[in-house]
């Protein structure tokens, strides 16, 4: 006789098979039991794409709704949640994108999930209570000598998108609230952008090419002096007096983790 755990694995796997899939146990007549689990099978589909299009809302405006849920179907066949918290799934909902057959005649579409993604998790993100005032003293008791070997610890919020699309333009063309009709044109410029949370909500800012790739560096947990090596070559020079400025200011940077 299976074990609990099995017959829950074989379950799970028929909640997600074809439509006419029978349970993997029948205590009723097997058509009743078919059309139980469908009842099941669509309650549970229902409830994905729900949480799936409040987590990417322009996504599912721009391809329609009926595309969107098959997409979504797909994304939950291929991805399963590994969590109890539907809230905090959906992360991989891009990268998907990017390689979904049905998708291919939209390049942006995977970029601009990535945006709302990043949105999402920066709703969710903690709090930190360090103010800027507190960041400026850990600098100032570095000394000069060991200030390229720090890290800048960005606030938990902090997101960051890059796309050869204008992703940004995408996603405000395509609010509830936007007024006209504008077309974007694909080829208008690329986007590296800043998401993040302050005292009004999330905000995204466009910035420049070297201040992304240096702040990328950082994210991924880059000393100072390697996040400024990692700008050269990628635009204009990196102002690094003014992005720190900038960055401590509005409470990107958060912390100093001295050698």
């Amino acid at each position: 006789m299976p074990s609990l755990r099995e017959l829950q694995l074989r379950f799970a796997e028929t909640a997600f098979a074809d439509e006419d899939a029978p349970p993997p146990f029948v205590t009723i007549p097997p058509e009743r039991a078919v059309e139980r689990m469908a009842v099941y099978r669509r309650a549970l589909c229902a409830n994905y794409r729900n949480v799936l299009g409040a987590s990417y809302p322009v996504v599912r405006k721009l391809v329609g709704v009926p595309f969107f849920n098959a997409a979504v179907d797909a994304f939950v066949r291929a991805h399963p949640s590994r969590s109890g918290d539907l809230n905090v799934y959906g992360d991989a909902f891009a990268d998907f994108l990017e390689r979904y057959p049905h998708a291919a005649a939209l390049p942006y579409l995977a970029d601009v999930a990535r945006l709302e993604w990043a949105q999402d998790e920066a709703q969710r993100a903690a709090d930190v209570a360090t103010m800027p005032d507190d960041v400026l003293a850990m600098l100032a008791a570095v000394p000069a000598g060991q200030l390229p070997s720090v890290q800048l610890v960005l606030a938990p919020s902090c997101r960051l998108v890059a796309s050869p699309y204008p992703v940004l333009r995408i996603w405000k063309t395509n609010q509830d609230d936007a007024a006209g009709a504008d077309r974007v044109a694909l080829d208008e410029g690329a986007d590296a952008l800043l998401v993040r949370r302050d005292s009004g909500g999330v905000s995204i800012e466009r910035l420049a090419v070297a201040e992304h790739v240096w702040l990328a560096a950082l994210a991924g947990g880059a000393s100072l002096g390697a996040a400024i090596e990692a700008t050269k070559g990628r635009g204009a020079a990196l102002d690094l007096a003014a992005a720190l400025g900038r960055r401590i200011g509005d409470g990107s940077i958060v912390g100093v983790v001295a050698p």
